[in-house]
């Protein structure tokens, strides 16, 4: 009789350490369920056919699949403007920490050029009515020089999407040296993995996810 009340004991302890594991668990699982992650998913970021919005200034391709940009021989620079898209599921983007709010977009490109002290950075010209003659006179000023030798980028490095449609642009700046060269362009976002519990305002930041695309133009 001892003896099987000893079995008997040590199986109703083991059953209560089981009942206590499963308990543990169930908790551990019921309290991951109200956890809601935001990883990015659904969201794509890419560049709009032509590279811009606007059909006027729309770029073409060749017949390798390569953008191709004219450089204007009267300006040393030639401005273009580049359109890109980030969205989420179609739609602009929403998270939990900056609702539909505009996100930064980053651009890179594989050119620079030099601007050396001493060079003309602009030509100033002042205009103003003159009042006993009626005219419109026009002066130029001294140039603006740089003062130190720079490197210049050839895009703006950061901007905005536009919250309602998703929309962001930059602008790409060339010189006329460049004639010949392929320009590569990269845009980034970078996202916010966060979590928060189902139902509160509070969350936590716990990592992040970076989308990308990249285009390539020819420059002639």
């Amino acid at each position: 009789m001892i003896k099987l009340n000893l079995k008997y004991c040590g199986a109703e302890e083991n059953l209560f350490f089981w009942l206590g594991v499963l308990s543990i668990l169930f908790l551990f699982s019921c309290e991951n369920e109200s956890i809601i992650t935001d990883d990015g998913q659904g969201i794509q970021i890419h560049f709009i056919d032509g590279l811009n919005d606007d059909p006027r200034f729309q770029l073409s391709k060749n017949i390798d699949g390569y953008y191709e940009l004219n450089l204007d021989r009267s300006k040393n620079q030639t401005i273009q403007r580049i359109t890109g898209v980030l969205l989420r599921n179609g739609k602009p983007i929403e998270d939990s920490w900056s609702g539909t709010q505009p996100k930064m977009v980053n651009w890179e490109s594989n050119l620079y050029w030099w601007l050396f002290e001493g060079e003309t950075v602009a030509n100033i010209t002042k205009t103003y009515l003159n009042l006993f003659t009626g005219e419109l006179v026009y002066v130029n000023l001294p140039p603006l020089l740089n003062w130190s030798d720079i490197i210049v980028p050839t895009i703006n490095k950061s901007s905005y999407t536009d919250e309602k449609t998703g929309i962001v642009n930059t602008v790409i700046s060339p010189i006329q040296e460049m004639v010949g060269d392929t320009m590569k362009i990269k845009m980034t976002y970078t996202h916010s993995i966060t979590q928060k519990e189902d139902g509160s305002k509070f969350f936590e930041i716990i990592g992040e996810k970076v989308f990308k695309d990249s285009t390539y133009i020819i420059l002639k």
